[in-house]
């Protein structure tokens, strides 16, 4: 009902007035009945929480037309008997109308109407009978009815709100109110916004998400799906009480220096005691992650707290298997929930390793260094790292297939055997695919699809006569980055080094590279500043305008001048290319990317392990394009491979 527009039809303010006459016994059944020009609306939610439409009709961010109605509805409200202090009420639903004629029948009053147009369920508000000793008819006849207390001067309190708005206008929400909700319950700042608004929504899904996503809330589409669960978690008897807790005792406190400030507070109390609090997120590396990698707000808990400071649905993998595609000879890695344990379609089944190399690859070069929200990223990797240790992980090669050789691949890594379950192939007859185990590789034939076990791989000898194997090179150098030794431990350890100050970035060459930055600028003839782009340029997949400007610290017009300085080179190129954020490239080859992919140099392909796949599909260590060493080898690997080694 709080986040009903229509709060104030005629039909509903109607049927109240009516209702509540009829409780006080001024009008019988029949006039009730007759009263509504239409089916009214539900108002028997609001008893006992009347509070949380007073709270949507006070607050500036609510819309003037749902306020006139929301007024009105509390100006009817405070006529009732139920707005007077002392009162108790029954409040429930019936089947069918039998029920509440009986309780009419015994003379007691009751308010009522269908849930639905012409529908048979009803909703009721009766009195409570005065005596203690149960002789109360209603919950004989309704054993689900709620028993509700009117503890304070509802029609005073809500009389005096409305004079206070028509008086002194609606109260500001200040984004300090938001703040301090989402400090102290740990939501998203914009679901804070919503929240302190009034719980904001619409009935109508596309209507919902465009209302949340504009401003001033600006919540973002993983930020909008994260509220719906929160809205549904809370129920609507949970939504009304959060808003009911706003309101003090006095309203005119809204109108008062820290008055809101405490309302929020308020709220906060509630809301923890229904759903509980998190620790805070950072909003905008939050949103930075969601933008970058389209990883949610789970993933920046993580990243600050470490991978058990957010819980989702993700169910403990016991072990992996190989299983037959639909159709084919193909065969994928499939992670096995516990025995007996009802896994919903879609449920991430075993801890998703790439997802969190990439958040960290993004936490240890794009974030500034000692950055509070990837705080817990090394513990992060410590929970990647323990599952690489099972034994039992088996993880896929992308774009790795054992070569054809002299030698049979049964002779090459037989005679041990894994099975291959059926999985969800649709062909009939038996899987003809038999996958040959020889500990750190299990290769499949026909077709040469091949499966690695990280754990048994470690070994530099294992690592070097298995990457020896042609075809598999490729493949295993992606996976290699998240063992001992590849490039995201050394990324972890490059971040705890105090190579580069705290506050800075490892993508300023400037911090990271210092002495290659003045060597850059002596080959090319141009100052430090100049430099560092071209070292940026030539490495990194996204060096947009933006992200140079953020990682260097460079007003705009900086910016312009030193590319100024560059392009005068001609180590750069100059052009404008659709989605690529800049206007300064290498110069050579394109490759055109999908999205949420960013073109790039072709050049860079190699240093990032990235090669274009079928239809919008990249084979990457990452979900996206990412660094895959630490930056400082990676701008002088680029140095060396475009210098000539200069």
């Amino acid at each position: 009902m709080a986040a009903d527009p229509d709060v104030a039809l005629p039909a509903t303010l109607s049927a109240l007035a009516a209702d509540g006459a009829c409780l006080a016994g001024t009008i019988v059944e029949e006039v009730r009945r007759l009263s509504p020009p239409a089916s009214p609306h539900d108002w028997s939610q609001l008893l006992g929480s009347i509070d949380a439409a007073a709270w949507r009709a006070a607050v500036a961010p609510t819309p003037v037309g749902e306020r006139a109605a929301l007024l009105a509805l509390l100006d009817t409200w405070a006529d009732q008997p139920f707005a007077r202090a002392g009162s108790r009420w029954w409040v429930g639903g019936t089947a069918g109308s039998g029920a509440l004629d009986g309780l009419r029948a015994g003379g007691t009053a009751v308010a009522s109407a269908a849930v639905r147009a012409a529908g048979s369920r009803c909703w009721f508000v009766a009195p409570a009978a005065g005596e203690p000793d149960g002789g109360d008819p209603v919950p004989a006849a309704a054993p689900q009815a709620r028993l509700v207390r009117v503890g304070r001067d509802d029609a005073a309190r809500l009389r005096a709100l409305v004079a206070a708005v028509e008086a002194h206008g609606p109260v500001p929400v200040p984004e300090s109110a938001a703040a301090r909700f989402a400090e102290l319950t740990g939501v998203r700042g914009a679901i804070a916004r919503l929240v302190v608004a009034g719980l904001v929504g619409r009935p109508v899904k596309d209507e919902d998400r465009a209302l949340v996503r504009k401003a001033p809330y600006k919540a973002t589409p993983m930020t909008a799906e994260s509220y719906d669960r929160l809205r549904a978690r809370l129920g609507s008897a949970g939504r009304r009480a959060v808003l009911a807790a706003a309101l003090p005792e006095d309203p005119a406190e809204l109108w008062q220096p820290g008055g809101v400030l405490a309302a929020v507070e308020r709220m906060a109390a509630v809301w923890q005691e229904l759903i509980g609090a998190v620790p805070a997120v950072h909003d905008e590396a939050a949103d930075a992650l969601e933008a970058e990698l389209g990883l949610s707000e789970v993933w920046a808990r993580r990243l600050a707290g470490g991978y058990d400071a957010a819980a989702d649905s993700t169910v403990e993998a016991v072990g992996w298997e190989l299983a037959a595609t639909p159709y084919g000879n193909g065969v994928e890695v499939r992670a096995v929930p516990p025995s007996g344990a009802e896994v919903p379609y879609g449920t991430q089944v075993g801890l998703a390793l790439l997802r969190i190399a990439a958040a960290l690859a993004w936490a240890w070069t794009d974030r500034p260094v000692g950055d509070p929200a990837v705080a817990g990223a090394t513990a992060l990797y410590e929970r990647l790292r323990a599952e690489l240790q099972r034994p039992e992980l088996l993880m896929a090669l992308p774009g790795g297939c054992v070569l054809d050789s002299t030698t049979p691949i049964a002779v090459q890594f037989g005679p041990g055997r894994l099975a291959v379950a059926r999985g969800r192939r649709e062909e009939e007859g038996p899987v003809q695919v038999t996958a040959y185990d020889s500990g750190p590789l299990v290769v499949c034939a026909p077709g040469g699809n091949a499966f690695l076990r990280p754990a048994r791989a470690g070994d530099p000898e294992v690592w070097g006569r298995v990457r020896g194997i042609g075809g598999l090179a490729e493949g295993l150098d992606r996976v290699g980055l998240l063992l001992p030794g590849g490039g995201l431990e050394r990324m972890m350890r490059r971040a705890g080094s105090g190579a580069v100050p705290d506050g800075k970035y490892e993508a300023d060459p400037r911090q990271s590279c210092p002495e290659l930055v003045a060597r850059v600028a002596e080959e090319l003839g141009v100052g430090a500043d100049a430099a560092a782009l071209y070292l940026q340029v030539a490495t990194l997949a996204a060096p947009t305008d933006r992200n140079v400007r953020r990682w260097n610290g460079w007003s705009a017009k900086r910016h312009t001048e030193v590319r100024e300085e560059l392009l005068a080179t001609g180590a750069v190129v100059e052009a404008k290319r659709a989605r690529a954020g800049r206007t300064v490239f290498l110069p050579g080859e394109w490759t055109e990317l999908k999205a949420p992919y960013l073109p790039l140099e072709s050049a860079k392909l190699a240093s990032h392990l990235v090669r274009p796949w079928f239809g919008h599909r990249i084979l990457a260590p990452f979900e996206r394009v990412l660094p895959t060493a630490p930056l400082h080898e990676m701008f002088a690997e680029a140095w060396d491979r475009l210098s000539g080694g200069r």
